[in-house]
């Protein structure tokens, strides 16, 4: 392992701007497929909204900020309208006015920054909502909600009022909630406080976003690797044959391994894991980029691919914690399955 762990894991002739190198690209997964379909069929049965939920770094923000969207759009056979909120806890601080502001700027509004009262900020919002709403053809806009477990309950309420707000206006608000685990017991919580109307309106349906649950999963997302990629753009060429030519050329396919880097993971499971088998895309990505990167800086495919060095780079993501963080869910995962 020493060999080649102590060398840069980018080898000088590699190209800086590389999506791999720099991370800028993301794998579809079959669960961002399920989760394309779950959040389709809620906008076709009109629901207020909804959650999805599933531990953390299991790819749902990835999701959000790649896929959704444009998957959807091609899914309907047009424009989907929709506005991307990633909310930030800032605790007991925030006020309705900074509410409206953070969701004026993940509407695009020209003037989200500039001071205005907090009436004149919801204006300003129900009225871009409205505009927005208005290109896709119809009265209808999708608000997503990610790290929603963060939201707080008077954020909740006024997130009601401008709900309620654009249904005087005849305009269709559906909110969907993309969370960790701890978003679970909000609608029990919600409405022992008093936001039954809360949780009645935005949290009655949910759906669980998935890691990688078997073989066949994880060789289908390697996959993107050698033949769903493209750098540069129009070139044809995938991640794996345009980093690594010669290896590619001598038949090394990322989606070869796939085997190796399930049992790698599994191996580096915690001691006693009582969790399900469903690994996070954020080891599956960081193990999968490491491996290509080394055999893209000249290492040999075999040596990187072997089950010792497949474990080590596993073992160096940080997977072992991960997924000790996930069993630990696992009670509250079981409570709330019950309850559906």
């Amino acid at each position: 392992m020493e060999a080649y762990s102590s060398s840069p894991l980018v080898a000088d002739h590699l190209p800086k701007n590389h999506p791999v190198v720099t991370r800028d690209y993301s794998l579809f997964t079959p669960a961002i497929s399920e989760m394309v379909n779950t959040v389709a069929r809620w906008i076709d049965d009109q629901v207020d909204g909804a959650t999805v939920y599933g531990p953390s770094r299991f790819g749902k923000s990835s999701a959000v900020d790649h896929w959704l969207q444009a998957l959807l759009s091609r899914r309907s056979g047009g424009h989907i309208p929709m506005v991307v909120w990633s909310h930030t806890d800032s605790g007991s601080s925030t006020s309705v006015g900074r509410f409206h502001s953070h969701l004026l700027h993940a509407s695009r509004h020209p003037l989200a920054k500039a001071a205005r009262s907090p009436i004149d900020r919801q204006h300003m919002l129900i009225e871009r909502w409205a505009e927005l709403a208005s290109q896709g053809g119809g009265r209808f806009l999708v608000l997503v909600i990610d790290e929603a477990q963060g939201m707080t309950q008077r954020e909740w309420l006024w997130l009601v009022e401008l709900h309620s707000l654009l249904e005087k206006e005849r305009i269709r608000l559906c909110v969907f909630s993309i969370a960790s685990l701890q978003v679970f017991d909000e609608p029990v919580g919600m409405a022992l406080s008093g936001g039954a109307h809360v949780a009645a309106r935005f949290m009655l349906a949910s759906e669980p976003f998935h890691g990688i649950r078997d073989v066949d999963e994880l060789r289908f997302v390697l996959s993107g690797y050698d033949e769903g990629t493209e750098w540069p753009k129009r070139s044809g060429i995938s991640f794996s044959a345009g980093l690594a030519p010669k290896a590619w050329a001598a038949g090394f396919r990322m989606a070869a391994h796939a085997e190796g880097l399930m049992q790698a993971m599994v191996d580096e499971l915690p001691a006693k894991y009582d969790g399900p088998i469903e690994f996070p895309m954020k080891t599956v990505a960081q193990a999968a980029r490491h491996a290509l990167l080394r055999v893209a800086g000249g290492a040999d495919p075999e040596y990187v691919m072997s089950p010792d060095s497949l474990r080590h780079i596993v073992a160096g993501c940080g997977h072992k914690a991960l997924m000790a963080v996930v069993t630990a869910f696992m009670p509250r995962l079981r409570r709330y399955g019950a309850r559906l």
